[in-house]
């Protein structure tokens, strides 16, 4: 079977599945026939960037969040949450070949590698000049592809090690190369991209879906800053090499945001601080799983719309508590546990530690419901209970997976606070766990707003947190404090941080909290605790650590090893595993 298969497997894929990447397929068309103009030349190019925004915003999301420290969806007390083993096997570090995610987490970055091999093909046999378009932007298109195809490939090696390398759609089916291999040939890949593409020209130009010289550069530096947990090398003076010139403008103008709802906010498209974001219209954000996943059932009431928006809301996901079943915060009753308690590692004064509210205007407070989800300023917005006795009251979310519904004082059978469990089976009650707002929602009269939010995929203050960390693992505490403090501030009434960073408080753990605070929800957490080396190590709430470092790639999915024999699985998880020599 040839990589091109693959690439039809995957067009009919999106089409039979509930993808929505609202793109046409034109099966009797060629090239030639279909790009006509430059609009129809970026119409092609756009189609591998469906499919990185679908990556993006769905499976690094799912996969490296809710198997790490921040957020989980528990089974509630309601009848609400359990879905089958795939999220709490990934949650406990004990997926199986079986598991949804091991399949699709291995497809949908090699469907996009088959996607820009497949269009790098075509715009090389495309003649520019008969459809009016500069020859020179060729090598800028070409670049956007390789750049692409890198960060599919990153994707793929940070999940599970090696991944065949394919150059052409006429490829054989091939085995795993690697992950040094796969480490190669994505620093290949990124370097020639780097090449090719333009520079920001100014702060006024938006980055947003194609990719820039500063984009590819910070893939670069991804590459690098993880390469000691992806093949055993540190390359951190060359990560911080690369952050240094993008924040000193060698790769184009990029400037930190003083508003921080500037990164998120309905005009994100404009922000000076994102290098590559996604835009509106190829997020799905109207289904997105901020919304769909995790908001209460009634929850569009308190946000002042009229109908449930806009899809039904599942009441599932949620951040992990930091509060105990008596409410007491876990960093003073369990202070051997560094990691997790997501809310409570948000400091006092946080502007964004507060219940979220539209008031108006494209303008809004706070990024989290927590509390009485009732509004002060509209008495009639209420999000209420689902269930028929509690109905009419105003939900009030805690941050605790405990179900107080199951006390004696509530009616339930067990005596004392201090009887509940804490765990992610059948413990938490229907407004148990703060909820995540990282994008605004606005009410009725604005409705239009909603889903215009571009989603930052990398952003100026991720290149201050990579260099930062890199000083810091140099001994450089305080250069590490100097540049998680020019980000930190924004978040302060006058920029006054009650808690800012030092010599004498930067250490692991610091840096590990200001990487959750800043990207909390982002799509990177299981990265960031694998390269500090406490992913298969450490505690957080309910979750009891392997000790296996094994679980910090995933198995390769049955379907997947069925579909191409000459595939061999991860070590730890049975069958034909990877011998050393192979991994």
């Amino acid at each position: 079977m040839k990589i091109s298969k693959i690439l039809v497997s995957a067009l009919m894929l999106a089409t039979l599945t509930a993808c929505d990447l609202d793109e046409k397929y034109y099966s009797q068309t060629t090239v030639d026939t279909f790009v006509e103009n430059e609009t129809t030349l970026n119409q092609l190019l756009t189609r591998p960037f469906n499919h990185w925004a679908y990556v993006v915003n769905s499976y690094m999301v799912t996969v490296n969040e809710q198997s790490a420290d921040c957020f989980v969806w528990p089974a509630r007390a309601t009848g609400d949450g359990w879905d089958g083993p795939d999220r709490p096997n990934m949650r406990n570090h004990a997926m199986t070949e079986n598991d949804g995610w091991a399949n699709n987490g291995w497809k949908e970055p090699l469907q996009g590698v088959a996607r820009c091999i497949d269009l790098i093909e075509k715009i090389e046999a495309l003649d520019y000049k008969s459809i009016g378009v500069d020859e020179k932007k060729k090598a800028g298109h070409i670049g956007q592809m390789k750049a692409l195809m890198g960060f599919f490939y990153m994707v793929g090696m940070d999940w599970y090690g090696g991944l065949p390398i394919y150059e052409s759609t006429q490829d054989d089916l091939r085995p795993r190369n690697t992950v040094k291999e796969t480490f190669e040939y994505t620093e290949r890949l990124f370097k020639e991209a780097v090449e090719g593409l333009p520079v920001r020209s100014s702060m006024n130009e938006e980055v947003t879906g194609f990719l820039r010289k500063g984009s590819a550069a910070m893939l670069l530096a991804r590459l690098y800053f993880n390469a000691e947990s992806y093949i055993g090398v540190p390359m951190y003076d060359e990560a911080a090499k690369i952050c240094q010139d993008i924040i000193d403008g060698v790769y184009g103008p990029y400037e930190l945001e003083s508003d921080w709802q500037a990164l998120f906010g309905f005009s994100n498209h404009n922000s000076t601080e994102i290098i590559w974001g996604c835009p509106a219209d190829w997020t799905q954000m109207k289904n997105n799983w901020f919304v769909t996943e995790s908001f209460p059932y009634n929850a569009y009431k308190y946000f002042g719309l009229n109908t449930d928006f806009p899809t039904f809301c599942w009441n599932g996901l949620c951040l992990t508590p930091s509060r105990d079943p008596e409410y007491k915060l876990y960093k003073e009753t369990r202070p051997d546990i560094k990691l997790g308690s997501p809310y409570e590692k948000f400091d006092d004064g946080d502007l964004r530690k507060k219940c979220y509210r539209y008031l108006g205007n494209g303008k809004y407070e706070g990024m989290f419901l927590i509390g009485e989800l009732k509004d002060p300023d509209h008495p009639e917005r209420v999000c209420d209970f689902l269930r028929p006795f509690r109905q009419g009251e105003p939900e009030v979310i805690y941050d605790k997976i405990a179900a107080w519904s199951r006390l004696k004082e509530n009616g339930g059978t067990v005596e004392s606070k201090a009887d509940l469990k804490s765990e992610f089976y059948d413990c938490a009650d229907e407004s148990d766990g703060v909820r995540l707002v990282k994008y605004p929602i606005p009410d009725e009269n604005e409705k239009k707003l909603y889903g215009t939010c571009c989603v930052p995929h990398m952003r100026l203050s991720e290149v201050y947190y990579t260099l930062a960390e890199c000083k810091l693992r140099k001994g450089d505490k305080q250069g590490a404090a100097d540049l998680i403090n020019k980000v930190r501030k924004r978040y302060f009434a006058g920029g006054n941080d009650p808690n800012p960073a030092t010599a004498a408080n930067m250490d692991q753990w610091r840096m590990l909290d200001e990487w959750l605070i800043e990207f909390l929800g982002e799509g990177r957490r299981r990265t960031d605790l694998i390269r500090w080396g406490v992913f298969h190590t450490e505690k957080w709430w309910d979750h009891e650590p392997t000790n296996d470092k094994n679980v910090c790639r995933m198995p390769l999915g049955s379907s997947v090893i069925g579909s191409n024999n000459l595939l061999k699985q991860n070590p730890g998880y049975g069958g034909n595993e990877l011998t050393p020599d192979e991994i």
